[in-house]
């Protein structure tokens, strides 16, 4: 009956408890694919890819990778467990590592809050992080500013329960954890040592307030352990920094810094009117500080407790005052939003203490505003999950590629990526259907390029992929301010090939070029081709075509908003020599009439080479684009093609391509 009892006890402090959990699970594992992997994460993966030894050699002196080696260490075991399931290259499983140390960063905060502000400041302390936009979306990516905020929750809330606990052996146990947990913050994310003053000051304002001073000597040496364990990296990172880092003034932009924290630790990147920003902004502006300034009653939470706002003023106003400091030595510290992640769940939980201690005073005002934070929160969560949040859509890219080089395997390509940095996020993608036999990616562009360099450096590897064999080139192109800011490779291609398509993936641009447009005889095609004969013009002949996105949506967010394309391509073959210049006509048909008309580019196939240069004989490849209406129905529809002269008048014969299914 004791045992039954205790459990019932137990289970009406948890249960309130496990709904915050599931929220918190389900917002960060709520469609863990659906951004790609971009740079960032890709550099990640390298890393996980490599060996353990090789990881810690490199990462650690921080000269080749800034960030430490940690959670590269972190991500290497768990594609590790991965490969045993079968998911080492999974998107969503590499993520769902990142997703667990979110959850398990809700349950620290419930856990501290609960400690330091009693039952309800933890509970919707939680739930505000458990549902934060900045702190769900960097839980669903492959980088460290997650893991370490994981590490410096639990570190917090590690000193917070191993000060009241009156068991040496537990106490032992949470010291420990205290160890463990601010170590791996600081080897994953160097910015994390902004804490570790701040918990020195908060151990001995609890020593000279409780006068612990055995407490405090223990939390003293804990520090002293992680300070000792942490000096070898942060000689290096004082070393690096110093020799690369550009100097800016302290403090300076000190209060739009603090309201772009606000922002960013809150709503984050909203599309909402400015007054409903605004709004926001005010409303967890006022909690905060209320939360910060308000007495409040400490019955409820023990007969020695601590003070809230005395862990909330130094977990918040320590770090900020470094970071400021730190302005004289590096001027981008509050470049990114991400840099100082690791303050979201100790600024959530003021904003909490604040509506908690609403209730004080006017019950329904404090639980009005805890749930009106809570909706806020979560309104700004769905933004997320769109198309305008992709940072560079690298599977968008390599998946056009992949199909349409699966679709024309007889028409071999290879890939050029010229971006500033490295190709790894497209070959993550590419290389999960295609190996390098099927489809290679080059990537011989580096350093700054400039006009001067186009016959000894742009050209020669170019025209080495005609040598090479390949019949398509995809360029991809992203990050090229101050590195190609001419566009002078894509410009080289549009001179010396027709360009097959354009694709706008978020981040990056993808061209497809004609490297071979001339066959002796028409190639193997694919089973869908439709070998018409028929001659549209006279002289003229539509020797066959394919549709080679066979099922489209109508809209395209993706690759270029809002319509989808249809892409055709054509085989010509001149029977007789040709005097007047041709340029192919495309168009999607339905019962109702025309659903979509191509594309014209001016350095499309039949522009590029004109019909009168053509050898009688010769097959001809020709490929075009037809946009949809971003509203046609779903359904089955015919593509008909026909020719019209070059300067615009319109012909009068056209054939059936084949089908295209609208979904």
């Amino acid at each position: 009956m004791t045992r039954l009892t205790s459990f019932a006890a137990r289970w009406r402090h948890i249960a309130p408890n496990l709904p915050i959990i599931l929220i918190a699970a389900w917002t960060r594992f709520w469609r863990l694919d659906y951004h790609s992997v971009w740079f960032d994460e890709a550099v990640s993966l390298r890393w996980a890819t490599s060996d353990i030894s090789y990881i810690w050699q490199v990462t650690f002196r921080l000269v080749e990778e800034k960030h430490p080696p940690a959670y590269f260490i972190f991500l290497h075991l768990w594609r590790t467990v991965g490969g045993w399931l079968g998911l080492a290259d999974s998107d969503a499983f590499l993520r769902a590592s990142g997703s667990l140390l979110g959850v398990l960063t809700v349950w620290g905060v419930l856990k501290l809050g609960t400690v330091l502000g009693g039952r309800a400041t933890g509970r919707v302390a939680a739930l505000l992080v458990a549902l934060s936009p900045l702190l769900t979306w960097y839980s669903q990516e492959l980088r460290m500013f997650q893991p370490a905020a994981t590490g410096i929750v639990w570190f917090a809330g590690a000193l917070a329960v191993a000060w009241d606990e009156a068991q040496p052996r537990r106490r032992v146990l949470w010291w420990s954890l205290a160890v463990l947990a601010m170590t791996f913050a600081l080897y994953a994310y160097l910015f994390s040592a902004f804490v570790l003053p701040a918990a020195g000051l908060t151990l001995l304002a609890l020593a000279l307030r409780d006068r612990r001073w055995p407490r405090f000597a223990e939390g003293a040496l804990t520090l002293a352990v992680i300070g000792l364990l942490f000096a070898p990296l942060a000689r290096n990172a004082w070393r690096v920094n110093a020799a690369e880092s550009t100097p800016g003034v302290p403090f300076a932009d000190f209060l739009p810094n603090l309201v772009r924290l606000l922002q960013i630790h809150t709503i984050w990147r909203v599309s909402w009117p400015g007054a409903w920003q605004t709004a926001a902004l005010t409303f967890f502006g006022l909690l905060i500080v209320l939360g910060l300034l308000l007495p409040r009653r400490d019955a409820d939470i023990g007969s020695r407790p601590l003070r809230l706002w005395l862990w909330l003023w130094l977990w918040l106003g320590v770090p900020l005052l470094i970071a400021n400091l730190l302005l004289a030595r590096s001027r981008s510290i509050f470049s990114e939003d991400r840099y100082l992640l690791f303050l979201a769940p100790f600024l959530l939980t003021a904003a909490a203490a604040g509506a908690v201690r609403l209730t004080r005073y006017l019950r329904p005002l404090g639980w009005t505003a805890a749930a009106t934070a809570a909706l806020v929160l979560a309104a700004a969560l769905p933004p997320l999950w769109t198309p305008a949040r992709a940072r560079e859509n690298w599977r968008a890219a390599a998946e056009y590629i992949v199909n349409d080089e699966t679709h024309s395997p007889n028409l071999p390509g290879a890939v050029v990526a010229h971006v500033d940095y490295t190709h790894l996020p497209l070959e993550w993608y590419i290389r999960k259907s295609l190996s390098f036999d099927e489809l290679p990616i080059f990537f011989p562009f580096g350093g700054t390029l400039t006009p001067a360099d186009i016959d000894t450096q742009i050209a020669p590897p170019l025209n080495g992929l005609v040598d090479f064999g390949a019949d398509t080139l995809w360029l991809t192109q992203s990050h090229l301010d101050g590195v190609d800011d001419q566009r002078l490779v894509e410009q080289w291609l549009t001179q010396h090939f027709p360009l097959i398509t354009e694709q706008y993936p978020a981040g990056l641009k993808l061209s497809g070029y004609m490297l071979q447009s001339q066959y002796a005889e028409l190639p193997a095609l694919g089973p869908t081709a439709v070998y018409s004969a028929a001659e549209l013009q006279p002289g003229l002949r539509l020797a066959a075509c394919e549709i080679t996105t066979p099922a489209v949506s109508a809209r395209n967010d993706d690759m270029h908003p809002p319509s989808g394309w249809v892409h055709v391509r054509l085989w010509w073959v001149a029977t007789a020599p040709l005097t007047t210049d041709y340029v192919a006509t495309a168009q999607v048909i339905g019962a109702e009439g025309v659903w979509g008309d191509r594309l014209h580019r001016p350095t499309e196939a039949l522009r590029f080479r004109p019909t009168s240069t053509w050898p009688p004989g010769a097959f001809m490849r020709d490929e075009l684009d037809v946009n949809l209406n971003p509203v046609t129905p779903k359904g089955d529809y015919g593509v008909v093609v026909g020719v019209s002269g070059a300067s615009g008048e319109s012909g009068s014969a056209a054939v059936e391509c084949g089908q295209v299914r609208v979904q």
